[in-house]
Parts: C-alpha cells; sequence; structure tokens
C-alpha cells in the first residue's frame, strides 16, 4: 500500500534555518518537500500556482510581511506550523489555529511531534460525517463517545483536556489516548460542566480539567507534558476560579 504524501512549504529568511528543516522532512517518509522561500511573499505566489499544500513551515520575524500576517492572508485549509526564536507569538499563534509552534532551536524529535499534530488535524478535516458521530450520555461520570466508526466508554474524571477542531472534538485521556468525536467544543463544553465543576474553558479552543494542573504560567498551563494556551479573554475567569491573584 502506497504512503500517502503531504505537500510541504518552508518559508524562512535565513538559508540554514531553511536547511535544517528541509533535512528533517527529508527523514519523514510522509512529507514531500514542494519548495522554499525566502520571505512570505514569494510563498503567496507558489500557493497561487501550486494545486496543494498541505503543511506550511512558517518564520515569524521576515522582512516585508512577517509570518503572523502571512498566516492571516492566506485563506487555504494548509496547516501551519510555526519556526521562530521568539517565544511571545505562540498565544497569538493558537489564534491563528496553527498545528504548532516550534521554538528554534528545535530537535527532529520535537519537529516529527509537530508534523503528526498537523496530519492529525488534516485527517479530521477530510472524515466523512458517516464515520464519526456525537456522544450519548452512559450514566453521570461516563459518556459513550463514537469516534471513528467504533464506540467508547470514557470515565469523565479521566478527560485532560478536549481541543476544539472545526466541527470535531479531540479528547485527551489521562493515559495519554485520544478520540476525536463529530460535535463543537461548545456543545462538548456543556455537556461535561453539567457533569462535573472540574472543567474549564481557557481559550476558544481548549476546555481543561482541572485535576491535571501541573503548573501554571502567565498566558499557559502545563497539564502532564501538554502546555495549553490561556486565551486572553478568559484570563480574568481562570485566575478567579482558582483563586490566583
Amino acid at each position: 500500500m502506497s504512503i500517502k504524501k503531504y505537500r510541504c512549504l518552508v518559508i524562512d529568511d535565513e538559508p540554514i534555518a531553511r536547511k535544517i528543516v528541509k533535512n528533517y522532512i527529508a527523514q519523514i517518509t510522509q512529507l514531500h518537500l514542494t519548495g522554499e522561500c525566502k520571505n512570505a511573499i514569494e510563498a503567496i505566489e507558489i500557493i497561487k500556482s501550486e494545486n496543494q499544500i498541505d503543511i506550511i513551515f512558517l518564520d515569524i520575524n521576515m522582512p516585508n510581511l512577517s509570518g503572523i500576517t502571512f498566516a492571516k492572508l492566506i485563506t487555504g485549509k494548509q496547516q501551519i506550523i510555526f519556526t521562530t526564536a521568539y517565544s511571545e507569538y505562540a498565544i497569538e499563534s493558537y489564534d491563528l489555529d496553527a498545528a504548532d509552534y516550534l521554538l528554534k532551536p528545535f530537535s527532529f524529535e520535537r519537529f516529527s511531534k509537530a508534523v503528526y499534530k498537523a496530519i492529525e488535524k488534516i485527517t479530521v478535516r477530510n472524515l466523512p460525517s458517516e464515520t464519526t458521530s456525537t456522544f450519548t450520555s452512559e450514566n453521570e461520570n461516563r459518556l459513550l463517545i463514537k469516534s471513528n466508526g467504533e464506540t467508547y466508554s470514557l470515565s469523565i474524571k479521566d478527560i485532560v483536556f478536549c481541543e476544539a477542531m472545526k466541527n470535531y472534538t479531540k479528547i485527551v485521556t489521562r493515559n495519554n489516548k485520544t478520540y476525536t468525536t463529530l460535535i463543537t467544543l461548545s456543545k462538548f463544553e456543556n455537556e461535561l460542566i453539567q457533569r462535573s465543576d472540574h472543567f474549564l474553558r481557557i481559550h476558544r479552543s481548549f476546555i481543561i480539567s482541572k485535576m491535571y494542573i501541573f503548573s501554571i504560567g502567565s498566558n499557559y498551563v502545563m497539564l502532564d507534558k501538554h502546555k495549553i494556551p490561556i486565551g486572553e479573554q478568559y484570563k480574568k475567569d481562570f485566575f478567579t476560579d482558582l483563586k490566583i491573584k
């Protein structure tokens, strides 16, 4: 069976940075390098001429047009992975629904993790609706989740966080298993809040369980190894709920 290839574009004004990303791409069989650009202006022309770009590795600080502005301009279905030396843009990247945010210098392991997150989002986007359905209630402490044509019984207390993926919600449990179900995050949030006071919406795209908070930063929380951003509009309620001044 042939391996599906995902077409990639690398955008960075630094030749060494482009070379590192290209070398990493070459080590992942599911990726195909379509092109590289030294600025976002060049990239716009390539995107216009190519039939399909699946994943864009995008620097932020570039001359003439920044990566953030470029990401706001493109209207395709490309998954964006930011590659930058500056951590202060991380929250804004989540608001742009980026697949991931890589802080230079990053390892191949961290790069691979970002790639497979992007592939997962592409896969979810392409799922036919008849193969994935919404949840139903089993009892007050459990949910029956339909994911990829199968039904799973999940304990509410095992849910670590939920992430919006367009009309789908990705559910991550404490054993690091993931389930993707055809239900919006807002609807899922309503169901969880009715059943437990442990859940908080902390970002447009994330609901977390307070039980799994390991540490808290000024604009993020750590849930075990998962770093989840805190959106500006949710920050006040989040810190008030946790009684943090």
